[in-house]
């Protein structure tokens, strides 16, 4: 969950049998391959992320995907191991100049890692730019977006 979630969705999602991941993982497998799928906390809420727990039971040739708020996590989640690390929090910066990118990341990451696809070390991840804005509710160069990822096994 986000800065801006209200809980009450999380309980909503769990009582439909979505299950909402704190700071933990679960595992799916399909034939031969294992996907851990884990969550950690929003690191803005106390700071009480925890990489640690949400990866500790991941199989060892699992390909891990992190689902995180905020893409603030990013060298701790490549060194522990993610395969893929999926974020927003940064709205994409809502205000993107040509040629230099975000005017405001509200995230310490880099302003390529603030929006779209980007790599870190052997870790993929994306960024997306969300449906939503923050503070100031204007967007320029920078659209709202809903994504839909196909993974599939290499």
């Amino acid at each position: 969950m986000g800065n801006h979630d209200i809980m009450k969705v999380a309980d909503v999602l769990e009582s439909a049998g979505i299950p909402v991941l704190y700071n933990e993982g679960t595992a799916i497998t399909t034939g031969r391959a294992v996907l851990w799928v884990c969550g950690i906390d929003d690191p803005h809420n106390y700071g009480c992320d925890r990489l640690d727990l949400a990866v500790q039971d991941a199989p060892d040739d699992a390909f891990i995907l992190l689902l995180s708020h905020t893409p603030e996590r990013i060298s701790k989640a490549e060194k522990a191991g993610v395969s893929l690390y999926l974020t927003g929090h940064t709205h994409g910066g809502q205000i993107r100049l040509p040629l230099f990118g975000a005017l405001s990341k509200n995230a310490a990451c880099t302003r390529e890692q603030a929006m779209g696809l980007w790599r870190h070390g052997t870790m993929c991840g994306y960024t997306t730019t969300g449906l939503g804005t923050t503070d100031l509710p204007v967007r320029y160069n920078c659209p709202p977006e809903a994504v839909i990822l196909t993974l599939r096994r290499a």
